[in-house]
């Protein structure tokens, strides 16, 4: 099968200069195969780091010993788009097998030997000579890419019709994706099917778990190009060939650079967002607008009809996608903080349960999500039952939890009781903290969640073993209460629960 790589140089050109001195083994169907250019590789994954049209020059150590092994390092390779390789005279490289020949003759790849005489930079210096005229296309298209920037500075372009503008120069589908999450980063993007996350794993663990520069992927008779995009965030780009020409990979690094800016702007957007999210929420809870602007708020942001409460403990990073994730999406959404329990706005329409709870699992987080509410009068209710729904989930486990599904009959049920509750064990303690300007009631909440360790509480808190013993018999004093009781413990266990169940705000 004869490639359509750049170039003029064909593998039948090399094979016939004879000062070269090359043999063609196996694979004549593709004697017509392009040359774009002529790389010495030492790789043993040589398609993950060289484009279509290249031919592989290498002593031959990297080629397998196996002979199944051998069959799908020549798969490999084809299914790559390489034009061909030059197996140079070494001790080294091991027997090619007949198993090897019959592959390259199938797949039309040519194997060719390399005569000791000859050294590979002579392969170089021909392929680079008579292709000395063939790069004018990717100088043109990486032109093409920077003139694309620019304009969606210009135009605000962004989104997926920029990455339109982009997919057109080099005739691909274009995504941009969080190879984690296999998420699209870019707003309004759409995600391959998930064997393509499945593919793209397997290259990676295949390459000791780190992404090489370039990755073939093949999933059934289909096949795309991947690139890490280096950034901030980990991000990779895809490219699906329209045509039958893929694209030349200096032209896809300057891709990959312009969508690294696109990144960068949804960023920057999500930020945005959130902040603006923070202050109107902490404004609708500490009632500091009247209804009717509150109403009117809610609304300029489409968080109209029935609403529901998110809360999800701890994991910033956790927190940060799923904020990225609406916004990419298009889902209107306010977002805060209220201690260490980020509380978010959805209208229920966007939420799914199921997808939630399984983010929940994938990501190790807690959540609990609150009934469905109308109107930002009912926000601090909605509140307080998602607040209450995250406690009945375990601190050491992962899981969504709906308000009124499984709540423990002794915490609890209103504002009024969670205050009573806490200020009934712990109020001198609060009280202290207040007047003193410390921080028992932290102490102590790291403490039992350390199972009573001092020197683990201690790292935690960035403070002397000692120091927290002494922070520790303080509290024993102020509230009355011993660590070496079972019961006073789980008295105050669950004050902590009450206190936090009571700061709404």
């Amino acid at each position: 099968m004869t490639n359509s790589a750049p170039g003029s140089v064909r593998i039948r050109d090399i094979v016939e200069l004879r000062h070269l001195q090359a043999t063609l083994l196996a694979g004549e169907a593709g004697l017509d195969n392009r040359v774009s250019w002529a790389h010495v590789s030492d790789a043993l994954d040589p398609w993950n780091w060289l484009e279509p049209g290249d031919l592989v020059l290498t002593c031959g150590y990297i080629v397998p010993e196996e002979p199944r092994a051998q069959v799908r390092f020549v798969e490999s390779m084809a299914g790559a788009g390489l034009s061909g390789i030059v197996i140079g005279e070494d001790d080294r490289c091991p027997h090619l097998s007949n198993e090897m020949l019959a592959a390259a003759d199938r797949l039309g790849f040519p194997l060719i030997h390399g005569a000791h005489a000859v050294g590979f930079a002579q392969y170089v210096r021909f392929v680079a000579a008579a292709n000395a005229r063939g790069e004018d296309q990717s100088f043109t298209q990486i032109a093409r890419v920077n003139g694309e920037v620019m304009a969606s500075l210009r135009e605000t372009l962004a989104g997926t019709e920029f990455i339109e503008r982009l997919s057109r120069v080099v005739d691909c589908r274009l995504h941009v994706l969080d190879p984690e999450s296999w998420e699209s980063l870019i707003r309004g993007g759409e995600t391959p099917d998930i064997a393509w996350k499945n593919a793209y794993d397997d290259e990676v663990r295949r390459s000791s778990g780190r992404a090489p520069f370039v990755m073939n992927l093949v999933v059934g008779e289909r096949s795309a190009l991947t690139m890490p995009i280096v950034g901030e965030r980990s991000a990779c780009l895809v490219a699906f060939p329209e045509g039958d020409t893929r694209p030349r990979l200096a032209v896809l690094q300057q891709i990959a650079a312009a969508c690294a800016l696109e990144i960068g702007r949804v960023d920057a957007a999500v930020e945005r967002a959130r902040r603006a999210g923070a202050g109107l929420l902490n404004d609708a809870l500490n009632a500091r607008l009247e209804p009717a602007v509150l109403t009117a708020l809610f609304g300029e942001r489409r968080l109209q009809g029935d609403l529901r409460v998110l809360a999800v403990d701890g994991r910033p990073a956790a927190i940060e996608r799923l904020a990225r994730r609406w916004l990419v999406r298009g889902v209107p959404f306010l977002l805060g903080e209220i201690g260490q329990v980020a509380v978010a706005v959805v209208r229920a329409v966007d939420v799914s349960q199921a997808d939630l709870a399984e983010r929940t699992t994938l990501e190790c987080w807690r959540a609990g999500l609150s009934d469905p509410f109308a109107g930002p009068g009912n926000l601090a209710d909605a509140v307080r039952q998602a607040r209450w729904a995250l406690e009945t989930v375990s601190p050491d486990g992962s899981a969504l939890a709906l308000y009124g599904d499984r709540g423990p009959s002794f915490l609890p049920r209103t504002i009024a009781e969670s205050k009573l509750a806490a200020d009934r064990v712990l109020g001198p303690v609060i009280e202290y903290d207040r007047e003193q300007g410390t921080e028992l009631i932290k102490t102590l909440q790291v403490y039992l969640e350390c199972d009573r360790s001092p020197s683990r509480a201690g790292e935690l808190l960035f403070i002397h073993t000692q120091t927290v013993n002494y922070r520790i018999t303080r509290i024993q004093e102020l509230t009355g209460r011993s660590m070496r009781s079972t019961g006073d413990v789980s008295e105050l266990w669950f004050a902590l629960r009450a206190l936090a169940l009571a700061q709404v705000t």
